[in-house]
């Protein structure tokens, strides 16, 4: 029976993946474990492999387009089969859906063609059903043009711009405004990267977030990153500030279980393991690798893990195990002069740390005026999953134990 080629999930917080491309053709040898098709996801870039040896007998998604986890990119055709054997309809998960065609080149003006919907039922995407709930689109009144009828993300854009568009055409025969009144220097597309990016802070968006933000005296912190300088010369390592909030905030997680969870559906996962993401900014975008059991590991084995997972972001050369699992993440914009931002949260986890700039503050001890180094941490939690006090607890105790790194020394 020939095998089929299924995007997978990699990691709790992917929906769905681009095709980016595919690395071997129709016709073919393929052998298992070789890579068949390279996958763009939020979380990842990484192959699909094959799950047996054959020739790749078909490709159901051609490149560029984005599908939902579990879709069937393909077939395998195994020794003795040919293209009569490959199936019609995919099986996946135990529900049916037909294969996505390889598209081919169509006259501009021609739309796509609405197949009704098998046994009369509508079949609607997932993110179909999310942007219709967004845009107030009554999906009753859509008509699917996607494989067996199913409505799509591009027939809900349609039907929300039919119901909104104006009755008299504009002047020129278009019912539109123009779309810029400046010359355009470039047009960039969202793609790639880009594009998945734009689509999860979309999503972030939508969840109801709270920020909180605050200052703390890291004084004693700051002290205690310069005296580490001469210890972690051996291994060729700077100290650096964001290495200390890493620590603070494991700790933290460990002894506040309520925040270090997922929010799935109408469930709150409280999670065994503490690792942490941490936001690394690329040329193509922004990528969150992820610290494993971050509550387990030394100063300096954080500090080590956090430089080969950037020299690894740099390189594009992250592994999907690097990229996934994430608890809680953290993101530093204090090297840019920002004190107070808003992140966006990580789905499907529940908090997420801004970290902002350390400045000399004058401050009033025992009535004297002395300078101090004081940082801006900022929370923001997703709100059906935490209350206002509970939250502020948590922040207050990464201040704490960044305010004093003694516990650090041990």
């Amino acid at each position: 029976m020939s095998a089929p080629i299924i995007l997978p999930q990699w990691g709790m917080g992917m929906n769905d993946g681009e095709i980016v491309k595919w690395l071997k053709g129709i016709g073919d040898p393929v052998a298992k474990g070789d890579q068949l098709v390279e996958i763009e996801s939020s979380k990842v870039n990484a192959e699909v492999e094959a799950t047996a040896d054959g020739t790749l007998g078909r490709i159901d998604v051609e490149e560029g387009r984005i599908v939902d986890v579990g879709t069937v990119l393909g077939y395998v055709l195994e020794a003795g089969e040919s293209d009569s054997d490959l199936p019609d309809v995919a099986i996946i998960l135990g529900s049916a859906s037909t294969p996505a065609p390889v598209a081919t080149p169509a006259p501009a003006a021609a739309a796509p063609a609405a197949t009704a919907p098998k046994g009369g039922k509508q079949i609607v995407t997932p993110r179909a059903r999310r942007l219709a709930k967004e845009l107030g689109v009554d999906l009753a009144g859509v008509t699917g043009t996607g494989p067996s009828g199913r409505v799509t993300e591009d027939d809900v854009r349609a039907a929300e711009s039919g119901a909104s568009a104006p009755a008299a055409a504009a002047p020129g025969g278009s019912a539109s405004l123009p779309e810029s009144v400046v010359p355009v220097k470039e047009a960039i597309k969202l793609a790639g990267l880009r594009g998945i990016i734009a689509r999860r802070m979309s999503e972030s968006a939508a969840v109801p977030t709270v920020t909180l933000s605050t200052h703390t005296d890291v004084t004693d912190a700051i002290a205690f990153q310069r005296e580490l300088v001469g210890a972690w010369r051996k291994h060729k390592l700077r100290p650096q500030y964001q290495d200390l909030v890493i620590a603070a905030v494991a700790r933290a997680l460990k002894e506040t279980p309520a925040a270090n969870a997922h929010l799935v559906g109408d469930e709150l996962r409280i999670l065994d393991e503490v690792n942490l993401g941490i936001a690394m900014a690329v040329p193509e975008g922004l990528l969150v690798p992820v610290i494993k059991n971050a509550d387990q590991k030394s100063l300096l084995e954080i500090a080590q893990e956090v430089r080969n997972l950037a020299r690894k972001a740099k390189a594009n050369s992250l592994s999907i195990d690097e990229m996934t699992g994430s608890t809680f993440s953290i993101t530093h914009l204090g090297s840019y002069g920002i004190e107070d931002f808003n992140p966006l949260l990580n789905l499907p986890e529940t908090g997420i740390l801004g970290v902002g700039s350390v400045g000399e503050v004058p401050t009033v001890i025992d009535g004297e005026v002395v300078v101090r180094s004081v940082g801006h941490l900022n929370l923001a939690f997703d709100h059906r999953a935490w209350d206002g006090a509970p939250a502020a607890e948590f922040v207050r105790l990464i201040a704490k134990y960044l305010g004093d790194p003694s516990w650090m020394k041990a």
